[in-house]
């Protein structure tokens, strides 16, 4: 992405859980981990046609492309519903398409799969009750946010190659959050530089992330995630590891949200045009502060 400050994710091999705290969790930095699945089935077993002969009669809900949903609004209904088998072909074909399947727990379905992974014990914590899947064809997209619940997340990749760009909370100043919302305004697939320009001053990462790597996103960081193949992937999670993280991600989810939910219902679009113009006015004000404190 032409114009943005990003520098590649570091990969590491293996490591300790404490060194794995004050290098990574602590200061909330990402990394690949390469044998994070080292004792896992799942990366072998876990091909398109595994799933769809144990799991292919099942229906599936299918997401479109966030735009296409008013931008402001978080919550997006399902385009279509189709067997699971059927969604896995296309996604196997290689064929390009917006539809994505995300927060999918078809261990609820299927728990001998829970047989072919394990939590890997780097650190304490896992919400064992929320393993979920993602799946996205090639040329489908995840709007830039980060987790409302403030949750450390292990992703791993299967099959074919996600691009993933991030932030650090650090830089949410930059990137036109939305009020009320932990998403972005920006289009980051074709990002519009003279609506946004404060986007130019945000650091970040970049990675490629591929079959059978794990990708640590700690706490509250920005991600931005592109399919370039057809793919898949589990994500586990941790709680935050500070009480305060916990709390703010509870009120999160139980009141800001739900606050969100309730004026978009009542206060359609008068809402939804109230949060994109905060968002560019608060980012703006940034790079007009930085302006004048440089001309001073």
């Amino acid at each position: 992405m032409k114009e943005l400050n990003l520098k590649p994710v570091e990969r590491i091999e293996d490591i300790t859980p404490e060194d794995f705290y004050q290098q990574y969790v602590k200061p909330r930095k990402p990394v690949i981990l390469k044998n994070y699945t080292k004792n896992w089935k799942a990366i072998d077993k876990w091909t398109p046609e595994y799933l769809k002969e144990i799991a292919g009669s099942h229906p599936v809900k299918l997401y479109g492309k966030w735009l296409e949903n008013s931008p402001t609004v978080i919550e997006m209904p399902p385009v279509k519903e189709v067997p699971f088998g059927e969604y896995l072909d296309d996604l196997a074909s290689g064929q390009e398409s917006d539809l994505r399947i995300f927060l999918f727990n078809l261990f609820k379905l299927e728990p001998n799969l829970l047989n072919d992974f394990e939590f890997t014990p780097i650190m304490d914590g896992y919400l064992k009750d929320f393993p979920y899947l993602f799946f996205g064809c090639a040329g489908s997209d995840v709007r830039l946010h980060y987790d409302i619940d403030l949750s450390n997340v292990f992703i791993t990749q299967f099959q074919g190659v996600k691009r993933f760009t991030l932030f650090d909370q650090s830089q949410t100043k930059y990137l036109y959050k939305f009020p009320f919302t932990t998403h972005s305004a920006v289009d980051m697939q074709n990002i519009d530089f003279e609506k946004y320009p404060a986007l130019k001053l945000a650091q970040g990462y970049t990675c490629d992330l591929e079959h059978g790597e794990t990708l640590f996103m700690p706490s509250g960081i920005w991600h931005y995630i592109e399919y370039l193949d057809g793919s898949y992937s589990l994500s586990l999670r941790t709680l935050s590891p500070s009480r305060l993280g916990q709390i703010q991600g509870a009120y999160n989810v139980f009141v800001v949200r739900k606050l969100d939910e309730f004026l978009n219902k009542y206060y359609k679009s008068s809402w939804s045009d109230y949060k994109l113009k905060k968002a560019i006015e608060r980012t703006n004000e940034i790079i007009q502060e930085r302006e004048a404190d440089a001309n001073k």
